[in-house]
């Protein structure tokens, strides 16, 4: 393919996930559309081409076998031995690696050269970064595996695009939540489409991609193990529904409603935690709400059972996956309930939000026990769709052959 087909490409597809947000995420798409200044475009400048002249002389050595982009699936990481695992990423992902024996990859340049090929049209500079990927992950012949938490973000979008065609070479985007729209309303590209594999939480999250006509999309379930809860822990988590960068009208819609909820449960002596999002600011959240959940996730949902209250959070499809009660807040007028793609135990709409208190305290009161005993642990769900996509490549390569 010619650099500059490809190029248009990656800007196509850039363009598409920003027409994308802006429809609810308007704060996201003017994050991302923020030129950085004639002076750091600059010092981007400099030091790419510092970069790139000293990899002439690099003495390259041989990839590991699985490689990721970020520290995001560090429990998938834990599972591989310590050699065959590289981090790409920047200051967190180093010292990460430090901790931890991976050995670490220095995206900076990426970020460098897309941020000069969207705002300053410095094509060959681009070109010359995903050039240099290419010999970089070419180095020989032994199968290889790259991790990306998203294909949206500028390393993700360049290694997705500028690596698709490097012999031996797979590339997986593992989901990092629950795409939430219904299937007959999309009119979006979902993270990882432009990738060659997805793995996904469910089996009716394959139905999100376009690309799956070839079915090379595969279950992995949760991304890191799951611990069921034991015993009862009769405590009620409101579950933060989004950040300010997502948008702001969202945020306080729902923080409005949480802080009301939150009242309701402590006036009824109900035991009450709001888990922030993200992206909160916890020191601003603290006025309304005393209790504050900011336990390690996979520690607090493999604690004791819990009731979890949300709005469309992922956070409670993982709940409900651990075997805690998960109840979903339907907003009449913020229609809310066809945006859920997965389903919860109990589905209350706002102008029955006074029965929550009755409906936690007999929840609490049966204290019935859900299991997911089938849950495999992580390494066998991994390994499994690892087989899985070298099955599809020899089908397809038997295929193409034929053809």
């Amino acid at each position: 393919m010619k650099e500059a087909d490809l190029l248009k490409r990656i800007l196509d597809y850039r363009n598409k996930h920003l027409a994308m947000h802006s429809v609810s995420w308007s704060t996201i798409v003017k994050i991302r559309t923020r030129s950085p200044s004639k002076a750091r475009l600059l010092i981007f400048k400099i030091i790419l081409r510092i970069w790139l002249f000293f990899q002439r002389f690099s003495i390259r050595r041989k990839l590991p076998k699985y490689v990721f982009m970020g520290k995001f699936h560090h429990h998938i990481m834990s599972i591989l031995p310590n050699k065959e695992v590289m981090v790409m990423g920047g200051i967190t992902s180093l010292l990460f690696c430090v901790k931890n024996g991976y050995r670490f990859f220095w995206t900076g340049f990426i970020f460098y050269g897309f941020n000069l090929f969207i705002f300053s049209k410095k094509n060959n500079l681009f070109n010359e970064v995903i050039i240099s990927l290419r010999k970089i992950f070419s180095k020989d012949n032994n199968k290889r595996f790259l991790f990306l938490p998203n294909d949206s973000l500028p390393e993700g979008m360049t290694l997705s695009f500028g690596l698709e065609s490097t012999p031996m070479l797979d590339i997986i985007c593992i989901a990092h939540g629950f795409i939430n729209f219904e299937p007959a309303r999309i009119s979006i590209t979902p993270e990882g489409e432009s990738c060659k594999f997805n793995l996904v939480w469910s089996k009716s999250q394959k139905s999100f991609f376009k690309n799956d006509t070839k079915q090379n999309s595969f279950v992995l379930g949760l991304p890191y193990e799951v611990n069921l809860p034991k015993g009862q822990c009769k405590e009620v988590i409101l579950v933060g529904h989004c950040g300010l960068s997502s948008s702001t009208f969202q945020y306080f819609f729902a923080i409005y409603h949480f802080i009301k909820l939150y009242r309701m449960f402590e006036g009824a002596g109900i035991n009450v935690l709001y888990r922030p999002h993200p992206e909160d600011n916890i020191e601003e959240l603290i006025n309304n709400f005393s209790k504050i959940s900011v336990t390690e996730k996979n520690e607090l949902l493999s604690s004791s059972s819990r009731i979890f209250i949300g709005l469309e959070s992922s956070l409670l499809f993982e709940a409900r996956e651990f075997g805690h009660t998960t109840i979903g807040l339907n907003f009449l007028d913020f229609n809310h309930k066809n945006n859920r793609a997965f389903d919860v135990d109990f589905e209350v709409s706002s102008d029955n939000f006074e029965s929550l208190p009755d409906l936690i305290m007999d929840i609490f009161d049966k204290n019935e026990s859900k299991k997911n005993d089938n849950y495999e642990n992580l390494k066998t769900r991994f390994d499994r769709c690892l087989n899985q996509i070298d099955e599809f490549n020899s089908t397809h390569k038997s295929d193409s052959l034929l053809g």
